[in-house]
């Protein structure tokens, strides 16, 4: 028997059969698969209509449903802390607070408070990437004082982070006296808020951090920064003098967790510390950093007091990338310089603002003024640039 014959046979079978039961089958098989034949459903349909539309009855009428769509939104339920940054005669700049993840407009909920570009001076430099010597100029950037009021002036610095690497014995070994001296001088100078900036000799920063922090004693400027190792030294000067504190851990949850449980043993005030989780660039494990910052950052929003503090990144590590200083004249295939190593910074601290950074050390003035730029345009909420497409349903080939 052909197929055509066979489904006949079995729609005249099944013209009063609503639905088909197998009894008493079994089936030694792995998987089951049913094919049903076009030309069986099309007969089995018509079949099942057929009489209603010999008695004259009228077939229900198909409406749309009226619904509306509502974006789902996630409940947070916990703050992360705002901290204040405050000259006494100046500038005050305030981070965190958040309430949601950064930049998520369609949210119930807005954030208070942008992140923020801290602008790196140094009172010692050795080697300079190219671009940064081009914009600022050589001569500047050997006077930390000028350095520092030609950020705040032409390049429009809302803070400062003064590096005093020079204080460590392997390169100057500069007393602590004279880097109070010379944060004085910079305070003078300009009205932002100050980052004291350490060298990485944990003895020497010490002995920094005391003399510094006293002869800034009144205005609110932070300590960056105390370690694992040196948290239970370097807190109790912030708290002495009235500073903040930043808690840098390299890429450890479980370490940034010690830290700051240990900070807030030793009573430093929820609304004056700060995590560094550490900055790894573009092309250099940028996407451990982020997930590290987002896992921090979602990790406080949800819940986890000893989390819930904003994040600062050293992104003028995007420098030590060889995509962003190496000369054109020996890589001509990566374009220009002064255009490369910009983006390569800036597109850094982007992407760690996105996943829950607060604070970005950045070091080229033009990589920092873009990062500005795309952060003012993330939260004022960016135009619509989908292209207009032909409609499909209605187009005509």
């Amino acid at each position: 028997m052909d197929i055509e014959k066979l489904s006949k046979s079995l729609a005249k079978m099944l013209e009063n059969v609503g639905e088909i039961e197998f009894d008493n089958v079994d089936l030694a098989a792995e998987t089951l698969e049913l094919h049903f034949l076009p030309q069986l459903v099309s007969t089995v349909a018509q079949q099942m209509v057929a009489p209603q539309i010999a008695a004259g009855k009228k077939l229900k009428d198909f409406e749309w449903e009226a619904t509306k769509f509502e974006l789902p939104f996630q409940q947070y339920t916990q703050k992360i802390a705002e901290i204040t940054f405050k000259r006494s005669n100046g500038t005050t700049v305030k981070i965190g607070g958040e309430t949601v993840p950064h930049f998520y407009g369609w949210e119930k909920s807005k954030n208070p408070n942008p992140p923020v570009v801290i602008y790196d001076v140094f009172d010692h430099v050795a080697h300079v990437p190219g671009p940064i010597k081009d914009r600022y100029g050589e001569d500047i950037l050997h006077n930390p004082v000028e350095w520092a009021k030609l950020a705040v002036k032409k390049f429009g610095a809302q803070m400062l982070s003064l590096h005093f690497v020079s204080t460590d014995p392997a390169v100057k070994n500069t007393p602590p006296k004279e880097s109070a001296k010379l944060m004085e001088d910079v305070l003078q100078a300009v009205k932002v808020p100050v980052s004291i900036g350490s060298s990485g000799n944990d003895e020497k920063d010490l002995q920094m951090f005391e003399a510094v922090a006293a002869a800034t004693q009144g205005e609110r400027l932070m300590l960056s920064a105390a370690k694992v190792e040196t948290v239970d030294k370097v807190v109790p000067i912030a708290m002495k003098y009235g500073h903040n504190v930043l808690l840098w851990t390299q890429l450890d949850p479980n370490n940034q967790k010690k830290i700051n449980k240990s900070a807030l043993e030793l009573g430093m005030p929820r609304d004056r510390i700060l995590m560094d989780p550490t900055c790894a660039t573009l092309g250099y494990g940028l996407e451990y950093s982020y997930s590290i910052y987002q896992r921090y950052h979602l990790a406080g929003l949800r819940g986890d007091a000893d989390m819930a503090f904003p994040m600062s990144a050293g992104t003028t590590n995007a420098w030590g990338a060889r995509e962003a200083w190496m000369s054109e004249s020996k890589r001509p295939e990566w374009g220009l310089r002064e255009l490369r190593g910009p983006l390569w910074e800036c597109y850094t601290a982007i992407c760690l603002a996105v996943a829950g950074m607060d604070l970005a050390m950045m070091f080229h003035p033009s990589a920092a003024m873009m990062f500005r730029e795309l952060v003012n345009a993330f939260e004022k909420g960016l135009p619509s640039m989908i292209p207009q497409v032909a409609e499909w349903i209605t187009m005509k080939v």
